[in-house]
């Protein structure tokens, strides 16, 4: 595509120079350059992309900034008012906008949007809508199911473009997007073209980049006016909230959208749960949508999860128009989220978690979900990463209270000390004994060990925090690292 006609794709857009220049790549890393793409620079917290604009022309890229560049006039140059959300534009715009030929679904929240994400496109698979997904977890667009290896809950703009053209091509006719609040504010889901969308909840996370929780709900409240404002496409433009999200529920619902739709267990809601059972290897419980009625079945354990089920249901709902009876029938059949509460098994007498929750909140409702299955005891494998504000002695104190035993173990500690971390966690442990009720073990491999070798029939082992990580990211780099991994040797050492 000409690199005018790419300009014209996005309002407020100049061309300085080379407007006949043929591009066919987006990209913002300059070290991806080349003759053909469009370098879009973008201003980072710590690096700004305009620094790098040169050495992307002198590898014969045209560029794309927020201000006149000083290059050779031989430089193609594009004036962008912004550039974040310009890249997605760009990048959508020389795909032929992809998104504009699926329905699609985002999700947002502080916990539950990856297990949201693939659930909802298990469900629109299972009603006849083909659908791919892109998630923390990985992506799902042609026929293979590939790994998230970049670290981000979603990708930048024209990777979610790549995504999302490949799901088209492989015959898909809707995509799953999880949506951080990082991707929101930075622009990486614009020209995503959504039609229907949820926030989980609304917690207090990523408090560093936010600065405050107000700031932290408008970022998830973006993603519904994204949605409001989309290319429509024949569906109803809807946002799917949680009435038990109290706190965050009036700003959500006083923003201007076609539709709304209402999830909530044990309440009167749009859709909605009641007389949840829960066991071992999953939950059962009512499903009401709208007038009708019919009883679910999910393979996961967990209210939280059932919210989460709930959640899907409605998106997919506003996708397709299914009713009760087909989405129980999908629900049936999830096969559950890498790293979700996933359970190892190796013919052992107890129970074995990998999940990923990895902040103080999450920690207490994985392990308060876990006693109400558990007729043993809880024993936790925990740790607290670091460059985070996640709440350290809060961490501690919803291990003290909802584990039985505990060990403080390593969490991607990038540049901390992790002996430190541990410190700050163990601050807020009170009223249990180090020796007797809890340990710490800095090395993570020899902490899972030991709280495995513990257990005994009927107890549980939590190992909180990593999940479907592949990676620990420590002061000399990234080092491979798997907790289920880890757990299926350690078992096998001890004669599972």
């Amino acid at each position: 595509m000409l690199l005018s006609q790419l300009a014209a794709a996005v309002p407020g857009a100049r061309v300085l120079s080379g407007g006949a220049t043929l591009i066919d790549a987006v990209i913002q890393d300059s070290r991806q350059a080349r003759p053909g793409a469009l370098f879009v620079a973008l201003k980072g917290l710590r690096v700004d992309g305009h620094d790098f604009a040169g050495a992307a022309a002198e590898k014969g890229a045209a560029v794309a900034g927020e201000k006149v560049l000083a290059l050779p006039g031989t430089v193609p140059q594009l004036l962008l008012p912004e550039t974040r959300w310009a890249l997605g534009e760009l990048a959508a715009e020389l795909l032929g906008r992809p998104a504009r030929r699926l329905r699609v679904a985002g999700v947002t929240g502080t916990d539950g949007k990856t297990t949201v994400t693939h659930l909802t496109a298990h469900l629109l698979n299972a009603c006849g809508l083909a659908a791919g997904y892109l998630s923390t977890v990985g992506q799902a667009g042609d026929g293979a199911e590939s790994a998230n290896a970049s670290g981000k809950t979603t990708l930048e703009a024209p990777q979610v473009q790549d995504a999302l053209q490949t799901m088209l091509a492989a015959g898909k006719g809707a995509a799953v997007l999880e949506a951080s609040s990082h991707a929101l504010v930075q622009g990486r889901v614009s020209a995503c073209d959504f039609d229907a969308v949820a926030v989980t909840n609304v917690g207090r996370d990523h408090l560093e980049y936010h600065r405050t929780w107000a700031d932290y709900l408008r970022a998830k409240g973006r993603l519904i006016e994204l949605c409001a404002s989309a290319y429509r496409k024949g569906v109803a433009k809807t946002a799917v909230l949680n009435l038990a999200d109290s706190d965050s529920l009036p700003y959500l619902r006083g923003l201007p959208i076609e539709r709304q739709v209402t999830c909530a267990i044990d309440a009167v809601a749009d859709v909605s749960a009641h007389d949840l059972r829960a066991a071992p290897n999953g939950t059962t419980f009512w499903l009401s949508v709208g007038d009708r009625r019919a009883g679910a079945r999910l393979p996961m354990v967990g209210r939280f999860n059932v919210a989460n089920a709930l959640t899907a249901a409605a998106l997919c709902r506003a996708l397709t128009g299914a009713d009760a009876e087909t989405l129980t029938a999908g629900l049936a059949s999830f096969p559950g989220v890498p790293g979700r509460l996933e359970q190892v098994r190796l013919g052992r007498p107890f129970a074995v978690y990998v999940d990923y929750a990895h902040a103080a909140g999450s920690l207490s409702q994985v392990l308060a979900e876990l006693r109400q299955i558990t007729r043993g005891r809880i024993l936790l494998v925990f740790g607290s990463t670091g460059r985070s504000d996640h709440d350290r002695p809060g961490m501690g104190r919803a291990a003290a209270e909802g584990a039985d035993w505990f060990v403080i173990t390593t969490d991607d500690p990038v540049q901390e000390d992790p002996a430190e971390i541990a410190r700050q966690v163990e601050s807020g442990v009170s009223g249990r004994r180090r020796g007797s009720d809890y340990e710490v073990e800095p090395d993570r491999e020899a902490a899972i060990r030991r709280a495995l070798s513990l257990a005994r029939a009927g107890d549980a082992v939590l190992l909180a925090g990593k999940g479907h990580e592949q990676t620990m990211i420590t002061a000399e780099g990234t080092l491979p690292w798997s907790d289920r991994a880890a757990a299926e040797a350690a078992l096998r050492e001890l004669g599972y």
